[in-house]
């Protein structure tokens, strides 16, 4: 979930909007206190309160129904503009009751280019600038003359003003941008991370499922055939009813053994103590017992230490491969080769059975093994390639580089 309370942090100049409104009030706080102490005002004391309090309700009121609780810059710049402009006429009404509402100026230009985007605020300085050329004019008794001295200085000073406001606006909209991308990125990381977490969750399904088969599936295939055997052999052969029994208690204790290894999620307890030559030998001797077939398992080249994961889906495979035999070969020996290269280790186990064409099912059209299998090799860069004619046997190669 993408992390909104930082999205919903204030940016610095809606942080600091408390400052400019607090500038503003107090302008024309200390304006009214200004009038209010001048000997030299016209008429009474009334007229410019009242339109004081006018002003400050217009002001507050009108930014509050704009933005509607909130403080986005740009929400509706057309009513904002409304509002200042009536902020601008109130003033001007002022400060022609008394000259002490020209302090209000102070806090009235930066309500200008806080509240309104840089088009506006133009529209709403040339205003003010005139506003106040004119009240000049007035107050000196003078026609409005691009001759007087005092037009050019308020021009040039709304110039700067404009200028000003220009920058910082240029600023405020180069944040804004910056933490809109800002924001783009960490949605889009936030869904990447959900990506790579479901992921995560397949393949561990996936590994779960294979390792289930594996070790319970083959376990409990084992299991059943022993007992099977035990049915047949009774009641007249009762020693090979207790073999068959004794064979089925060992492999269902070994499963066992192995359900709380994967969840564990450790290596196979064959490979725990011994390396993985001597595991693959054992896993044969362990088929060999429970099948009658002979097995032959040799090793070529010079064992070395293996990746945990390289070791695992070799043993996985010479396993999956021997319980593929037992259940669709029909064979009557079988060869086991784990042969050592120089960047590749490779693992072969051949049979003598029906091949193929004769297989029921077929190990390549169907069947969980033969998938899991190839997974497990494409994860480390290998391969999985089965060789098999009608009546010739099949073989199982499996290829990972040792890099791996």
């Amino acid at each position: 979930m993408v992390n909104t309370n930082r999205h919903q942090q204030p940016d610095v100049w809606i942080k600091w909007d408390w400052l400019w409104t607090t500038i503003f009030y107090v302008s024309v706080a200390v304006s009214t206190l200004f009038m209010l102490v001048d000997d030299g005002r016209d008429g009474t004391v009334w007229q410019p309160l009242g339109l004081t309090a006018v002003l400050l309700l217009w002001h507050g009121v009108g930014f509050r129904l704009v933005y509607g609780g909130g403080k986005v810059r740009e929400v509706r710049p057309y009513r904002q503009f409304i509002v200042l402009l009536g902020d601008i006429g109130l003033w001007f009404l002022l400060v022609g009751l008394s000259p002490a509402y020209y302090f209000v100026l102070a806090g009235l230009f930066s309500q200008i280019f806080r509240h309104l985007p840089i088009p506006y605020a133009i529209i709403a300085t040339l205003l003010l600038t005139a506003a106040i050329i004119v009240q000049q004019s007035r107050d000196a008794g003078q026609p409005i003359s691009l001759n007087n001295p005092i037009v050019w200085i308020y021009l040039f000073a709304a110039a700067a003003s404009i200028l000003l406001g220009a920058w910082m606006s240029a600023i405020i909209n180069q944040s804004m941008q910056r933490r809109q991308l800002i924001e783009q990125l960490e949605m889009t990381q936030t869904e990447l991370a959900k990506s790579k977490r479901h992921e995560g969750i397949l393949e561990e399904r996936q590994r779960l499922a294979r390792e289930i088969h594996d070790t319970l599936a083959q376990g409990f295939t084992s299991i059943v055939m022993h007992l099977e055997a035990a049915e047949q052999a009774l009641p007249d052969d009762q020693e090979t009813t207790q073999k068959h029994l004794q064979r089925a208690r060992t492999t269902a204790r070994n499963s066992l053994e192995q359900a709380r290894r994967v969840v564990q999620d450790l290596r196979p307890e064959s490979l725990e103590n011994q390396a993985l030559p001597e595991a693959i030998q054992r896993t044969a001797v362990r088929w060999q017992e429970e099948t009658s077939i002979p097995v032959n398992s040799i090793t070529t080249g010079t064992p070395i230490p293996l990746h945990p994961d390289v070791e695992v889906t070799l043993l996985r495979a010479a396993q999956e491969s021997l319980n593929n035999i037992r259940k669709h070969a029909q064979a009557t020996a079988v060869q086991i080769t784990l042969s050592y290269m120089a960047d590749v280790i490779i693992l072969d186990v051949q049979d003598n059975g029906v091949g193929m064409s004769r297989a029921t099912p077929s190990p390549l059209t169907g069947g969980y093994g033969l998938q899991a299998m190839r997974e497990r090799a494409a994860q480390l860069g290998g391969t999985v390639e089965i060789e098999s004619e009608p009546g010739a046997g099949t073989t199982v190669v499996v290829s990972i580089p040792i890099s791996s």
